[in-house]
């Protein structure tokens, strides 16, 4: 290979030729990365918008672009037809596997992403986390264009914004400028009538809102429309009539009544028509009452009837007064609660209720709540705390929908579907503001990077030009790209922790050409990375993508240090009509006992026939050799990668793809790495290996040890605690025993790891070696045959245990200690008795018991001996990510359920206990 030749920049210049540089560059910039995180710390104004042009769209009087995320939203953005919402019933009908959380959009996630991660929703439309809307346009009014940022719509009404229809664009500007188009004065309206309208439905404020409604009914008694010309929701007006509506004298003889009796909307001045609708209802009342939450003592009470719709607020909410809230029920589905002296308006949406924070002046908000477990961005009107609500909770949040107006119902046969409320799990991480501030510079290129490109530096010529994220285009950044969006978490066994993987990410058709449109590497290191979420964007090779082709996500494995090959994932790409495919998934790694299995299927001129690891009655393809490519491997190309890496195939635009060895790196992998060879062999001490962080992952870690079994610490720097556990020559020892650890954490229950450990025929003693901090350690011999072996109430590292285990260290069962009635009295009666164990003289020794449900411990509190007792699962059944190699009714271990680092035949799992405080 001839000499090549590569340039080692000067900050703040960089590209293959150096010929880019960074106008806003401080002194005290290291690195480039710094430069580009504090481009993004400053509030993104631009002038302009970005929009999505890959679907003809006429937006009526609304001079704007679609928005990607305006594409199957429940709401019509184009008046030239449905072709925003042409596919979206797909979205509708999609079910989810047992194993994974359904968005409220359709999408389906691993059920263990559910909440997990704030700031990186894996549902597009932020269901799976529960993070406030108005927090999302804060956080990424000044931040770097992530998935948390780009790839979410804001399709939920919220506090902040009740009139979502508009746009579900999390661009806070853009739903004020729709909003100012589509509320242009009506040439027929005056300028002191259409001020009051604005601010009687919150869009202006001029005059305190309270005054709005009476001086527009006083003052203006014309009628008119907004927009003049329809362009809001498919053919949706506001309309201002003089009076909002009259209410009817109805009787149970009217026909009239016939049809709106119990119709969840008070047509009746007194709401008679909603009297005795419920025969389900939270209080029993009498047939002239209604029900409310009493303000003297927070709780549900009888209404009479003749105090309702009489003007005069009586109870929490107004709920005896709909009326007040009625016109912006009207506008918001996601009803409203009235509360005296709101800073921007009298009502409020029930998402505010109940979060810890007051948005009423006098607290209504938040004095009639039970449920003070809730953090500030949480509201107990949310769907997911529907079962923890109290009665005075369920009335208030479940009431708004009452008051309006719903579609006729001609016939029904009640509810024919289905839905089940999502797994309740409250998440109390705060929200990180960044300090806004409007950037030093011109924003030319939307969420990019304008940067100085050098055309002639003789001649000091430049242009400035923009630098696009995935998700953007264009010459300006101003074009919303098609793209799929995987988030990925791999999942491996322990035979594997110390393996670097070099994964291959591939966005492929299904043409005979077999296409590559875009790739991605990783390096997966499972002992580094075991937790982590990948985020990668795969781009499609054409703009538009070509609809009539169908796409998927191939990854390959292979081995970082030999290169070897290890398999291939096939994932497919559902709703592929969307302009975004957001992707979330977890994949295992196999044992390395595994290998990818060969087929003959295909017939493979110019490679092998492989089935996929992971798709069912496993798929096959054909895996060509270096140098081909296409579906049966008959295309051919020209390598371009270095000799000591591997060419896996090649890209749409002719580049090849070149898996680099570890210390490599370059689209060709020329380059070398040398951060484990600066200090000799010292970098990773006790023999541990150095592998360096990949080069394009911006870390303060330059490298990783893979630490030598007996040694841990970032560089292998410290031993694992030895225990050495020998036994008395009358216990009966079998061939193998369990070694049961106990973590005891202050603020969350306790954590439990099992590793199996072999006991030669021949001896009485075993060493094991553990890296992970324990206070607590159990020996099973045989089955529920336990032993206390260890108690430390202050972890230490590296320690060395030696421990003699007799009859005294034996946990008894119950059934030991108790009689046999005691023994079958129900758990909550009998377990208050455990404590006398531990205090009889007969059971001086005891050290520890468990019954079907617990193991307990005989502590001394310093007056007297006591049980403290914990869970304990007896019987746990595992697979091992479901790769067990145990046979005939084995049980698999392994240390942690998704980052085991150690295990053997059986193996460990993690497995999170509760703490029982005993009485």
């Amino acid at each position: 290979m001839e000499t090549q030749f590569f340039y080692n920049c000067t900050l703040p210049y960089f590209g293959p030729l150096c010929q880019y540089k960074f106008d806003e560059h401080e002194p005290y910039y290291t690195s480039l990365n710094e430069i580009i995180h504090d481009s993004y710390l400053f509030t993104y104004q631009s002038d302009t918008f970005t929009c999505y042009i890959h679907l003809q769209c006429n937006r009526g009087l609304v001079p704007i672009y679609l928005d990607w995320t305006e594409i199957c939203n429940g709401e019509f953005d184009c008046v030239n037809g449905e072709q925003d919402e042409e596919h979206c019933w797909q979205l509708e009908i999609n079910e989810c596997q047992a194993n994974e959380y359904r968005c409220q959009n359709g999408q389906c996630i691993p059920e263990d992403f559910f909440r997990d991660d704030i700031y990186t929703p894996d549902c597009f439309d932020i269901s799976d986390e529960n993070f406030q809307q108005n927090s999302t346009y804060k956080y990424c009014t000044a931040a770097e264009p992530t998935f948390g940022c780009e790839d979410v719509a804001c399709v939920i009404p919220n506090i902040i914004n009740p009139l979502r229809s508009l746009t579900s664009s999390c661009l806070v500007r853009r739903y004020d400028f729709i909003k100012e188009q589509i509320l242009i004065k009506p040439n027929s309206t005056s300028e002191f009538c259409w001020s009051l309208f604005k601010c009687f439905i919150d869009v202006s404020t001029i005059i305190e809102n309270e005054e709005c409604y009476e001086l527009l009914r006083q003052n203006c008694n014309q009628t008119f429309y907004v927009p003049t010309e329809s362009s809001l929701s498919g053919g949706l007006y506001f309309t201002y009539v003089t009076e909002k509506m009259s209410y009817l004298s109805l009787n149970p003889a009217s026909p009239i009544y016939f049809y709106t009796h119990c119709d969840g909307h008070w047509n009746c001045l007194s709401g008679f028509d909603e009297i005795d609708c419920n025969p389900t209802s939270l209080l029993n009342c009498s047939s002239k009452h209604h029900r409310c939450v009493s303000a003297e003592t927070n709780r549900l009470t009888c209404l009479p009837l003749d105090k309702a719709g009489d003007g005069n607020i009586d109870y929490i909410g107004a709920t005896d007064e709909p009326s007040l809230c009625q016109f912006r029920e009207d506008l918001s589905r996601w009803g409203r609660f009235y509360c005296e002296g709101y800073f921007e308006t009298r009502c409020i949406p029930i998402t505010a209720l109940c979060n810890n924070f007051n948005n009423c002046l006098s607290n209504d908000d938040e004095r009639f709540c039970e449920k003070n477990n809730l953090t500030t961005f949480t509201s107990i009107c949310e769907t997911p705390y529907a079962s923890i609500r109290s009665n005075a909770e369920k009335f208030i949040c479940e009431y708004p929908y009452q008051t309006e107006r719903w579609p006729i119902v001609h016939f029904s046969l009640g509810e024919i579907g289905s839905s089940s409320e999502p797994i309740l799990h409250i998440d109390d991480k705060t929200v990180t503001q960044h300090s806004l501030n409007t950037r030093r510079y011109e924003q030319l290129c939307h969420r990019g990077l304008h940067v100085r490109l050098w055309l002639d530096k003789k001649k000091n010529l430049t242009t400035i030009i923009c630098l696009c994220p995935p998700s953007f285009y264009g010459d300006l950044c101003q074009y919303q790209n098609q793209r799929v969006s995987l988030t990925i978490q791999f999942r491996s066994l322990s035979d594997v922790w110390r393996t670097p993987f070099a994964v291959v990410i591939s966005l492929i058709d299904d043409s005979y050409d077999r296409t590559i449109h875009s790739v991605e590497q990783l390096m997966y290191l499972p002992i580094r990375d075991c937790q982590r979420k990948f985020n990668v964007y795969l781009l499609y090779s054409t703009r538009p993508k070509n609809q009539s082709k169908n796409y998927s996500i191939h990854i390959d494995f292979y081995e970082k240090i030999s290169l070897a090959y290890r398999g291939s994932f096939l994932l497919s790409i559902p709703f592929q009509f969307l302009p975004i495919n957001r992707l979330a998934v977890h994949l295992n790694i196999t044992s390395d006992r595994d290998i990818a299995d060969s087929c003959s299927k295909h017939q493979c001129v110019h490679g092998q026939c492989i089935k996929y690891m992971n798709v069912p009655m496993r798929m096959t393809f054909c895996r060509c050799h270096q140098g081909w490519s296409g579906r049966s491997c008959t295309i051919p190309h020209h390598c371009t990668c270095s000799s000591n890496s591997l060419c896996t195939g090649v890209l749409a635009n002719n580049r090849s793809i070149c898996v680099c060895r570890i210390g490599h790196f370059g689209p060709r992998c020329l380059l070398m790495n040398p951060v484990c060879q600066l200090n000799g062999n010292a970098t990773c001490k006790n023999g541990g290996q150095c592998i360096p962080q990949q080069e394009y992952v911006h870390s303060n870690k330059k490298y990783t040890c893979i630490c030598r079994n007996g040694f841990t610490g970032e560089r292998c720097e410290n031993h694992d605690v030895k225990i050495t556990i020998s036994f008395h020559k009358d216990i009966k020892l079998p061939l193998t025993m369990l070694v049961h650890f106990i973590q005891v954490k202050k603020s969350a229950a306790h954590e439990r790891a099992t590793t199996f450990k072999t006991i030669p025929p021949d001896q009485d003693s075993v060493t094991l070696y553990w890296s992970h901090p324990f206070h607590i350690v159990f020996i099973e011999l045989f089955n529920k045959n336990y032993y206390l072996a260890v108690i430390q109430r202050l972890y230490k590292r590296s320690l060395f245990i030696n421990k003699r285990i007799d009859s005294k260290y034996r946990c008894k069962h119950i059934s030991e200690l108790f009689n046999e009635t005691m023994v079958k009295l129900h758990l909550v009666r009998r377990i208050k008795y455990y404590h006398l164990p531990c205090q009889q003289k007969l059971s001086v020794n005891l050290s520890c018991f468990y019954d079907d449900v617990h193991l307990c411990l005989c502590e001394n509190d310093g007056h007297q001996r006591s049980a403290n007792c914990f869970k304990f699962e007896h019987d746990m059944k595992l697979d091992c990510l479901g790769q067990s190699s145990c046979e005939n009714g084995g049980r698999c271990f392994q240390d942690s359920p998704n980052c085991a680092q150690t295990s053997t035949s059986p193996k460990a799992l993690k497995f999170v206990i509760e703490e029982l405080n005993s009485s």
